[in-house]
């Protein structure tokens, strides 16, 4: 459990990381693989589903939020990247599945300033820069 907890922390302030960094940088000057792409919006989904969980968010900001990261993201990957990108958010089980682990999880991660002000952060950033991607 602790080592799942370490690995989900490292994965997260990488992936915070890199939003941060691309946000600066326009679409191309930062080109993401697949892969890292499926791993953030796993993450950045995850994050609205926990606040939403918790009660910080409403369904609207989640729903907000995981609607700009999508854009985000994909303003970054190449066409084809972009196509299997949205194919993979658009199975009828990639949210659902996201939705649960959060919820699973609420009573560790509701009590953990980490997640409250990643999601603080992060939703003001998204708010910021809403226009923009």
């Amino acid at each position: 459990m602790h080592y799942r907890r370490s690995l989900c922390n490292t994965v997260v302030g990488i992936v915070l990381s890199g939003i941060a960094l691309a946000a600066h940088a326009g679409p191309a000057e930062t080109r993401y693989q697949y892969s890292a792409a499926v791993q953030e919006i796993t993450q950045l989904y995850w994050l609205a589903e926990t606040a939403h969980t918790c009660g910080w968010a409403t369904r609207e900001e989640a729903d907000e939020f995981e609607a700009f990261a999508v854009r985000f993201l994909s303003a970054h990957l190449s066409r084809v990247y972009r196509a299997a990108f949205y194919s993979m958010i658009n199975q009828a089980s990639f949210q659902p599945a996201v939705q649960r682990v959060a919820y699973e999880n609420r009573s560790h991660n509701c009590g953990l300033a980490r997640w409250r002000n990643g999601w603080i952060s992060y939703k003001s950033a998204a708010d910021e820069n809403a226009s923009r991607y």
